[in-house]
């Protein structure tokens, strides 16, 4: 990455840029080297050495990380989102569903930066990532991959039909979507909703700091 661009920036210590994480997660802003891997560590659950982060910005590995940028002297910074997300992304890749870093570098090759946030978040099973990836390039974006998504456990969740789903045509499939559009509007605004949300999203175990 060239400075240039990127001057105007804050810098930041690691309680500033902590913060930031917590409330402002879209700022931009640079930190040094050990605020960085301080960050990894405290808001990605990622405890990464010193050595790993520059293996992973060197040739050996295709500089999966953009290198950081240097302001006169010697000094390094690494910059929010640029780094902090990718990098997060690679380990969590890597770590957490154990993809190799030649299939993450593929992957992060055409995947759009604005939705490394889907990856953290589990969204996508390595199928699913699978998938995407062999359709770059063809004017395909992500949202198309989840709206697909979505719409087959929907049409799924249809039980007034003993017929396959393939013998369907688009206007019985579309029916079928509208319709349980529809009941996934009252669900939002239901009790059961605030029930599943306790039981499977408060009861899921914490990332280890």
């Amino acid at each position: 990455m060239q400075k240039s661009g990127y001057t105007d920036r804050p810098q930041l210590d690691f309680a500033e840029a902590l913060s930031e994480l917590r409330f402002k997660r879209h700022s931009q802003f640079m930190v040094g080297p050990e605020t960085f891997l301080g960050l990894m560590k405290e808001f990605y659950g990622f405890k990464i050495t010193r050595r790993n982060l520059q293996l992973y910005h060197s040739p050996f590995l295709h500089r999966m990380l953009p290198p950081p940028i240097h302001m006169g002297g010697h000094r390094s910074w690494y910059l929010h989102p640029e780094h902090t997300e990718r990098l997060a992304a690679i380990v969590h890749l890597n770590t957490r569903h154990f993809m190799p870093l030649k299939k993450i570098r593929l992957l992060l090759r055409g995947f759009p930066e604005r939705h490394y946030g889907i990856l953290l978040k589990d969204v996508l099973t390595v199928q699913d990532l699978d998938e995407i990836v062999d359709h770059f390039g063809r004017g395909f974006e992500i949202k198309d991959f989840l709206f697909h998504k979505v719409s087959r456990v929907l049409r799924a969740l249809d039980d007034e039909s003993d017929e396959p789903e393939s013998m369907h045509d688009d206007t019985t499939r579309d029916k079928v979507l509208i319709k349980k559009a529809t009941e996934y509007e009252h669900w939002l605004h239901s009790e059961r909703r605030k029930r599943a949300e306790v039981i499977l999203d408060d009861g899921k175990p914490k990332k280890e700091r």
